[in-house]
């Protein structure tokens, strides 16, 4: 397996910071990394609350990406409170694939302990949207 998964891992697990704000707002529960096309490492946690300004981990490490003017992303990282690997929500895979018009060439860790890695286009074969990069 790549080196870069484990530096992946370890940096969402850095940003997994369980912290109350307030009575209505929760951040670092989840935890993502990703590595943009330019090999440079992007995180971010989550934020939940009872408003609109709820945002998942994915999104979180996406909007630092964007900071930076990256815009590709090759490989992603989620992890829970447990320091588990999970695989990215489904609204964050659908803004995953709106964003990457090579979607499926995107890759994801399922398990570091067996090396096991999956590609956005194995989560998702039949995805809506692959009809326009068909055109």
């Amino acid at each position: 397996m790549e080196r870069i998964w484990g530096s992946l891992y370890e940096a969402a697990k850095k940003n997994l910071v369980s912290k109350e704000v307030s009575d209505y707002i929760m951040t670092g529960n989840t935890s993502c990394a990703i590595l943009g096309h330019n090999n440079k490492i992007y995180s971010g946690s989550s934020i939940t609350s009872n408003s609109i300004i709820s945002c998942s981990a994915e999104k979180s490490a996406i909007i630092n990406m964007f900071n930076d003017h990256e815009y590709v992303i090759d490989k992603i990282v989620v992890l829970n409170e447990l320091e588990e690997i999970i695989m990215p929500s489904e609204s964050s895979l659908e803004y995953l694939l709106e964003l990457n018009p090579n979607y499926g060439d995107i890759e994801v860790l399922e398990s570091l302990e067996k090396d096991k890695v999956l590609k956005m286009m194995d989560i998702i074969p039949k995805w809506w949207g692959t009809y326009r990069n068909r055109k």
